[in-house]
């Protein structure tokens, strides 16, 4: 088996992770902040940060993804590690989370079997009884894997756009069968596939996109800005969660495509924001927590005790601003608890006597 040593990262990729996680932490937060209020959901900010920050996310770990240049075992063992180790960690805290809700008299018991099969199914429906946020990391597995295997059979570069192209209409058709129930999010992972071999072309083909196209000019990404959003306001709120792209594929994809380019170079223009790139680099625990840290903090009244001694009571607005701000920092104290003691449990590391290497061919984790 290949033994890969870790390459440097890419600034601007974890500054643009960094900004999508902000992304969906804020929309996630959004309807606790308006409890009751059935619109909050529908509203429009929430459906424009859907509309791009899962496919953020994917279309990033094609761009740091090295598939032709690894065997298969080496390939696979290393998702498993990176994706699969963090899986598992993660559903274990979420896991002592739901035992501490249990001694505190918050929530009742759970059957052995259900834990089992959720932890097995691993989509966002089993997922919802303890972290339903932990649906993207099985998810990005399989799209791994998709992506390896038919970026593998692609021999000429030609190639790649065609099987780009067919597993994009496998996606788009695949997203009007009832597919939101499969294992693993296994419907969802082919549209992933098809954002993360987007990405991997795109740094094919960066210089040329550049040169040819001019996507490094302010007026280009504005342009992708806009056009991105008048694309989400004429097609709809999407969940890649329950594989829904909105009334239009097509119009989803665009959307996409659109608000990448503008959301790049916004990343390459502030990629010495250290705070993101921090954010970027570690969005995978953030990504794992950030649920039960806000279920944490209401279940010990923090928000009461806080509207009690500032004589501020938080709703709304208000309260999604403290809350995105309390879940970042308490982040900080997981983030840096995996990084400095445990690494090895969220795939970043792995050590062997004095020497230190790494089984992640991707640059960004």
């Amino acid at each position: 088996m290949q033994i890969v040593h870790a390459p440097a990262r890419i600034k601007w990729v974890d500054v643009l992770k960094g900004l999508a996680i902000i992304f969906l932490v804020f929309s996630h937060l959004v309807p606790h902040g308006f409890k009751g209020n059935e619109l909050m959901d529908k509203s429009f900010i929430i459906g424009y940060f859907y509309s791009f920050h899962m496919p953020l996310f994917f279309f990033a770990s094609g761009f740091t993804s090295n598939f032709q240049k690894y065997k298969f075992s080496s390939f696979l063992w290393s998702k498993i590690k990176t994706i699969l180790l963090p899986y598992t960690t993660l559903y274990i805290c979420s896991l002592l989370y739901f035992g501490w809700m249990h001694w505190m008299g918050i929530v009742g018991t759970l059957d052995p079997m259900v834990v089992i099969e959720t932890f097995l199914y691993a989509d966002g429906n089993h997922l919802g009884i303890l972290n339903m946020s932990l649906w993207f990391l099985p998810c990005l597995f399989l799209a791994q894997i998709i992506s390896y295997l038919v970026l593998k059979i692609s021999s000429k570069k030609s190639y790649m756009y065609v099987f780009w192209i067919l597993l994009t209409i496998l996606g788009a058709f695949l997203s009007k069968l009832d597919t939101h129930a499969l294992p693993w999010s296994l419907g969802t992972s082919i549209n992933a596939a098809s954002l993360i071999i987007c990405g991997y072309l795109f740094k094919m083909n960066e210089q040329f996109f550049i040169e040819k196209i001019k996507l490094n000019k302010p007026y280009i990404a504005y342009a992708g800005g806009f056009l991105g959003l008048v694309l989400f306001l004429i097609n709809d709120k999407p969940g890649m969660s329950g594989n829904y792209y909105g009334h239009n594929y097509i119009l989803f994809y665009l959307s996409v495509l659109s608000s990448l380019v503008f959301y790049i170079y916004l990343s390459k223009k502030i990629e010495s924001s250290n705070l993101l790139s921090y954010f970027g680099k570690n969005s995978l625990i953030i990504f794992g927590l950030h649920g039960l840290i806000l279920s944490f903090w209401e279940n010990v009244n923090f928000y009461e005790m806080f509207s009690v001694k500032t004589n501020m009571y938080l709703d709304g607005i208000s309260f999604v601003v403290i809350s995105t701000l309390l879940v970042f920092l308490s982040c900080v104290l997981f983030i840096e608890i995996f990084n400095r003691f445990l690494p090895f449990l969220i795939g970043k590391k792995f050590s062997f006597g004095n020497s230190k290497i790494t089984t992640i061919p991707n640059k960004n984790v």
